[in-house]
């Protein structure tokens, strides 16, 4: 039996944490234009409340958290308790992730 089929606080943290670790990287990849499939978000450019222009790329979070919902949520499958315990902690750690890039 390996480590990833006992169901304990370390499998939590485990799924959680290669779901916000997928979207991250996705989202910095999508912002330094190393993916094809997305540009940086440009929902923050323009000039902010307090009169600063913003000039740098965002990161894609949209698009990271779509990605890591499809390619880490894809070997769930069935409907059972294990497998929604699994997907509530892969979208704990995107949760996190999305607003740690969002904040730092």
């Amino acid at each position: 039996m390996t480590f990833y089929h006992t169901a304990c606080r370390e499998t939590s943290f485990t799924y959680a944490i290669t779901a916000a670790g997928v979207t991250h990287s996705i989202a910095r990849a999508c912002a330094d234009g190393h993916l094809n499939a997305c540009t940086c978000d440009s929902r923050y450019r323009g000039v902010s409340k307090e009169g600063w222009q913003w000039g740098g790329c965002s990161d894609n979070i949209r698009y990271a958290n779509q990605f890591s919902t499809r390619f880490v949520d894809a070997t769930e499958k069935g409907k059972d308790f294990r497998a929604l315990v699994n997907l509530h902690n892969n979208e704990a750690g995107r949760m996190v992730s999305r607003r740690w890039i969002v904040y730092n």
